[in-house]
């Protein structure tokens, strides 16, 4: 049996959104016991001072989305501003990354997983399929950016671990 396009791209896009959620809700309810501000602890937090802080992250995890979907579907990419400086401002982003998921047309993308699409990095835009695309760019990026906010997190001291992040993908795949 062989995984439709679509569903690898949107299963995996909406079990990180949760994942990322997810930890947000550890960081609130962590931040709140230690009697601090989640906004004022987490979002410019860095793991080192030359990377990129959690907003960037969780901005950049959503813009993967967006961008994939819209290649998928031939539809022309609009960026979304990067604002947010809240823990309720990457959640709303972390919704409108969702709806997105929701609102996807499974057909078109499985139409193009062979097909030619445009893939801009940097400057340059290359050609590769659909599926190319997604295993070779799309996925890799968005699963760094997850990571790397579960790992900024966890520096601050939010007590999550494997299980926090990687439950939201074992959900629905276990057969009785």
């Amino acid at each position: 049996m062989s995984i439709q396009l679509s569903e690898l791209v949107l299963s995996t896009f909406s079990k990180g959104l949760h994942t990322l959620s997810h930890i947000l809700d550890i960081a609130e309810q962590h931040a709140s016991s230690q009697g601090l501000s989640a906004d004022t602890e987490y979002p410019n937090a860095r793991l080192i001072e030359d990377m990129n802080p959690l907003t960037f992250q969780i901005q950049n995890a959503t813009k993967h989305i967006k961008n994939t979907l819209a290649r998928l579907q031939g539809q022309e990419i609009q960026p979304w501003e990067n604002k947010e400086t809240t823990i309720a401002e990457l959640r709303e982003r972390i919704a409108k990354a969702q709806k997105l998921v929701e609102e996807a047309d499974a057909k078109v993308i499985d139409s193009v997983a062979e097909q030619p699409v445009d893939l801009v990095l940097g400057s340059t835009t290359v050609k590769s399929t659909g599926k190319g695309s997604v295993l070779g760019h799309s996925i890799p990026n968005f699963f760094f950016h997850v990571q790397t906010a579960y790992a900024i997190l966890r520096s601050k001291g939010v007590p999550i671990g494997k299980k926090d992040y990687i439950q939201s993908f074992l959900a629905g795949n276990f057969v009785a």
